[in-house]
C-alpha cells in the first residue's frame, strides 16, 4: 500500500471513525490542508472543529472503507458510514490529494444517504 493510500485511510479509521484527530492529522496530513468540502474550513483547525461537532451528533461510528483507487497524487475512497447503530447511514466517496511525501493535501467529498434495502430495487450502492 502506498503511503498517500494509509495516509487517506487513516484519517477515515483513525480520525473520524476512532476520533483521534490531532493523532492522525500529525500522521497524515500536510503542513497545508486545502478542503473542498462544504461547511468545513481549511486547515487542520478547521478539519478538527467540524469533527467535535460531528462527533457530539454521532458518538458511534462505524466507517467500513470499501474500495480505493490511486491515480497519481490522488486517492478516491468509497465508503459506508454506519453511524448511531445504524441510525444514519452513508454512501461518500472522497477524494484526497497527496504531496510529494504521501501526506494529505487536499480533499473533496460526496455524500448520499444510504438507501433503505427495499428501495434499492436489485442495485447496491457498492
Amino acid at each position: 500500500m502506498s503511503k498517500q493510500v494509509e495516509n487517506a485511510q487513516n484519517l477515515y479509521i483513525h480520525a473520524i471513525q476512532d476520533g483521534h484527530v490531532a493523532e492522525a492529522q500529525a500522521q497524515s496530513v500536510g503542513d497545508t490542508y486545502i478542503q473542498h468540502s462544504t461547511g468545513v474550513p481549511d486547515g487542520k483547525e478547521g478539519f478538527a472543529a467540524f469533527f467535535a461537532n460531528f462527533f457530539e451528533r454521532h458518538p458511534e461510528r462505524e466507517m467500513k472503507i470499501v474500495r480505493t483507487i490511486e491515480d497519481g497524487n490522488l486517492v478516491f475512497v468509497h465508503v459506508h458510514q454506519y453511524l448511531n447503530g445504524g441510525e444514519a447511514q452513508w454512501v461518500t466517496t472522497d477524494t484526497f490529494r497527496a504531496d510529494e511525501d504521501g501526506r494529505i493535501m487536499g480533499h473533496w467529498d460526496n455524500k448520499e444517504v444510504m438507501p433503505k434495502v427495499e428501495d434499492l430495487i436489485n442495485r447496491g450502492k457498492f
